[in-house]
């Protein structure tokens, strides 16, 4: 996958922060989520069997975790916290993205997705959307690239805060440009967030 120099525009699906530098990160759920990936990982990526749930205990209701599958070229989810699956509306564990995004959305997440593991990078989005009857909706997202035991690509993990009404607002939003930053594991300082 080729690289764009710093902060190039990647369209829609973000831009690539400059080299040597952690994200800033807002809650500390965030910092706690990176500080476990950054200590377990093994080269560029941390190993799937290194994710330790006690180690991130406060981040499980809003965690996530896509499996990559070669074959076929897609992502199916393995893992999804409570509060993912109130803010789709349902248990996405076991499901592709288009079984529960709209067809657009879904085609959006492949193409990020593909991107944070195969670089790999971590990946970082504010998003907000646009408000619907003087209401919004909007997600803060962390996500880190996972490898299997032979340091292979093996999916994805994320922690995403949610911030919406469940009751007033069920249902997915329309995609409204998000802020993403990704952060290329190659380019991350040695030293621990």
């Amino acid at each position: 996958m080729s690289r764009q120099t710093d902060h190039e525009s990647q369209g829609d699906i973000g831009r690539v922060a400059a080299p040597g530098q952690w994200p800033v990160l807002r809650d500390p759920r965030f910092l706690q989520l990176l500080r476990h990936w950054a200590s377990s990982r093994v080269g560029l990526s941390m190993p799937r069997d290194a994710l330790a749930p006690a180690a991130i205990k406060p981040c499980l209701p809003h965690v996530w975790l896509f499996q990559y599958r070669a074959d076929s070229d897609s992502f199916v989810c393995r893992l999804s916290g409570e509060q993912v699956n109130e803010a789709w509306g349902t248990n996405i564990t076991g499901k592709q993205p288009q079984d529960f995004m709209p067809a657009e959305s879904a085609a959006i997440a492949h193409q990020i997705y593909r991107r944070i593991l195969l670089t790999p990078a971590l990946h970082v989005s504010y998003r907000h959307i646009a408000p619907r009857a003087l209401q919004e909706k909007g997600a803060e997202r962390l996500v880190v690239p996972l490898s299997d035991a032979r340091g292979q690509p093996y999916g994805i993990f994320g922690l995403s805060l949610y911030h919406f009404d469940p009751i007033t607002q069920a249902g997915h939003p329309p995609h409204v440009g998000p802020d993403v930053t990704y952060y290329p594991c190659a380019d991350l300082p040695a030293e621990l967030p």
